[in-house]
This record gives structure tokens, sequence and C-alpha cells, in this order.
């Protein structure tokens, strides 16, 4: 026969009420110290009153959630998770999700209702919630000798069920009534589902019911002897001490979950390391990579470096030379404006003709001539010769006559032979110039 959630509160709701009404008696306002190695649940004021204490789990306000114990077995001992793993057990045979979902979202009295089913399939009756941490609050079971509850009585069986009727806790009051009878050791007679008669060693309540529900209570004549009393208190023992024997029995399942979850919290502990080392070795390599690629870059940076700056000491060398060859004149002095000055095409109208030389004095020409003279000058000194036999000389302006002259040479032809003899005779019988000639840009790049 299958049950809810709610069939195992309502079995346990009344005798739990009574429970908790005596360890109230116990305890009063003193503190108590739990501990789980021992394990113990002790009274701060006198350490003697000691109680088994059996974990069932915790709520978390901050996550939102219960936590069953047995969610990670290993973290406490056996007996103390026991009576959680007992109403896992319940739950698996039941069919009752609660009790077999390791972790549920928390909702207002879950944790309170989850205990009280657990009471139903572990007899341990009595309860004290504990705060763990910032809100975060376990959920106890305590048993213990001094909990145990004397014989029965009708007046205080009827106390007890009021009070628990005024939480609301109870559905089914019908079932609630029979388990409580049934679990302290009292009589309990149906004569129908309107009416039940408790009988205990003080006398007996007659209980009325409307709809499930309990409308009225009465005393009422005793319908069994002590005899019968007797029969049901030890009946009740019996059912409790069945209990028990499942705790033991669920101790060892516990031993052995425990073992499993320990070796699976190992491999996985020597997993995650094994992963870390791994990745830390990954990440050694690549750091040393990446510092050989560093050292590579600079490697090539320097040596670049000193190429570009070998190549710089070069150039400005080579310019040195350049400016430092006496009589020359560079082309980037000349065409300051221009790239390649001497690339360039022919000029259309260019006529064949002779070129010739000559050269001035540069101390004449620096004090007496200015810029512009000096380009007409230079102008006229290369116009082409009209193609004809004769030769023709450049004369030298009458302003100008005051000054050492130079005397350009006579031009030749393109192409006519040139008269050898004759060059030599006007040669030796040429004046002799002291002043020494100097070659000028275009002289020089034609090759003349």
């Amino acid at each position: 026969m299958t049950k809810t959630l709610q069939d195992l509160i309502d079995e346990s709701i009344f005798i739990s009420t009574e429970y908790q009404a005596r360890l109230a008696e116990l305890t009063g306002d003193s503190e108590w110290s739990v501990d789980f190695s021992a394990p113990s649940f002790t009274l701060s004021s006198d350490d003697s009153v000691a109680l088994s204490p059996y974990l069932l789990g915790t709520e978390s306000e901050s996550r939102g959630s219960w936590i069953w114990s047995w969610q990670e077995l290993g973290h406490f001992p056996d007996s103390v998770v026991s009576a959680a793993i007992q109403a896992r057990e319940a739950g698996s045979q039941h069919g009752i999700s609660e009790l077999t979902t390791d972790e549920l979202v928390l909702e207002d009295g879950l944790a309170r209702r989850l205990t009280l089913a657990t009471k139903a399939v572990t007899g341990i009756y009595a309860h004290y919630p504990v705060q763990a941490g910032a809100g975060v609050r376990a959920w106890l079971l305590l048993d213990g000798d001094l909990l145990e509850l004397e014989a029965p009585t009708v007046n205080r069986m009827g106390r007890v069920m009021a009070q628990a009727l005024q939480t609301g806790t109870a559905v089914n009051h019908l079932k609630a009534v029979d388990s409580y009878a049934r679990l302290r050791g009292a009589h309990i007679e149906w004569d129908t589902e309107a009416t039940a008669v408790i009988t205990a060693t003080d006398g007996a309540l007659r209980l009325w019911f409307d709809e499930g529900k309990i409308s009225g209570i009465e005393p009422a004549e005793p319908t069994v002897d002590a005899d019968e009393l007797n029969r049901c208190a030890a009946h009740a023992a019996s059912l409790r001490e069945q209990m028990r024997s499942e705790r033991s029995e669920v101790e060892r399942i516990a031993a052995s979950e425990a073992a499993q979850h320990s070796a699976a919290r190992e491999e996985a502990a020597a997993r995650e390391a094994a992963e870390r080392e791994a990745a830390a070795a990954r990440q050694a390599e690549a750091e040393a990579a990446a510092q050989r690629e560093a050292e590579q870059e600079a490697r090539e940076e320097a040596a670049r470096a000193e190429r570009e700056a070998a190549e710089r000491e070069a150039a400005e060398r080579e310019a040195r030379e350049a400016e430092e060859v006496e009589g020359t004149t560079t082309t980037d002095r000349v065409y300051t404006d221009v790239s390649d000055p001497y690339d360039q095409d022919p000029r259309d109208d260019a006529q064949p003709g002779r070129v010739t030389t000559g050269s001035f004095d540069d101390a004449a020409v620096a004090e007496d001539r200015d810029a512009d003279e000096f380009e007409q000058i230079e102008t006229e000194e290369f116009q082409e010769a009209p193609a004809t036999t004769e030769r023709e000389t450049v004369e030298v302006d009458e302003a100008e006559e005051s000054h050492e002259a130079y005397k350009p040479a006579a031009f030749r032809v393109a192409g006519e032979a040139p008269d050898l003899e004759a060059e030599r005779e006007e040669a030796e019988h040429a004046p002799k110039k002291e002043t020494k000639e100097k070659k000028g840009f275009f002289s020089r790049f034609f090759g003349l």
C-alpha cells in the first residue's frame, strides 16, 4: 500500500506534539551543543543530559533549497545520517519523491513537513532545528531514554490532540487519531467512521468526526480492561523496536554508500589535481613558447635594427665621400625639386652639333657676376652649333673683358672627321692659360 508525504505527516503529528512537549520540559530555556563526531546533543547547563542526534538535512535561505544529509555520505558518522537514509528508503518504497530527491526548492514549512514524515518511518519523534550558519538551519531528530513518555492517559492525550489541531498540519484526522492511539499503547475502538473511543489507564474519550475532521471530544466509558491495555502497550513497543532494527540495517547501507562516496570524491579530487597539473604544464609550455617567440622576435628586431643602422651608416658615409670629392657637384644640389633630373626625354627640336667646354676664373665670377649672369653664360656655352664646317667661338661680353675670360673651344659638327694636324698646330700656338680649368656638371655628365 503506497502512501503520500501527507499520510506520513498525519501518522506522526499527534505523537510528535507530545514528544516536543516532553523535550521542552527537559531543556527549558537552556542552550544545547551538538557534536556529530561523538555523536551527542548536550544540554549546556547540565552535560549529564545528553541525547543522540540524527541529522536529516539543512535548509538554506540564501541557497533557497533543502538538502538531505544523504546527498553526499562520508562527512558524518553512519549513525548520524541513518534516519535520513531510512526516510529515503521509505520514500522509495511508497513513491514519495520528496524523500528521495536530494535537493528540494525551499518552501514555507517544507523542512518541518519533511521532519514530521521522517518521524513516522523512524520511530524517533522529537526534533530540534539548530542554526548552522548565516541563513542555514540544520534539522535534527533526537532520541534517548530521557525522552521516554509515561503511560498514556486520556487527559494528556486530549490536550495533545487539541494543541496539534491548532497548527492545521493534520489533514486526515481519522488517520492521525488511529496512529496516535496505537503508537502510544492506548486502545482505540471505532464504532463507525464518525466516532471512536480511546481507552487509557485513567479512563476513555469519545471522538466525533465530521467529513474526516474531529468535531468534538467527550468523556466515555472504557471499552477494555487493563490486560488489553498492556497488550496495546507491548504492541507499541514492538513497533518502535522494529523501526530501530531497520535503522541498524540502514547504518550498514550508510557505511557502504559512504565508502563509495568517499572513493568517488577521492577519484574526483585526483582527477581534478591531474587536470590542474596538466593545465599548469600547458600554461608553463605556452609561457615558455611565448618567451622563446619573444626572444626570437627580439633577436630579429635587434638584427634588423643593426642592419638598418649599418645601411644608414653606409649611406651617410657614401654621402660624405661624395661631398668630399674635390670639384664635384651632386644632382641633389642642382635639382632640388626633381628626384631624377637626368631621367628626361630628349627635346624634339634637338639638332646634332658640337659641344665645347671652357673654364673661367672662379674668383672673378664670384666677385663680379651674380647668379643670373652665370646661368646665362652657362646656357650660351651649350647652345647648339650650326651644321657647318667652320669653327665658331663665343666672345666674351665687352663689359666682362676686364676679367679673365674663358675661350670656348671650337666645336665640330657630329660626324665630321677631325683635322688632327690642324688642331695640334692650333693648340701649339694657342697661349697657355695658368688658371685651372674646372668642368661643369653637364660636361662631366656627358663625358667631355
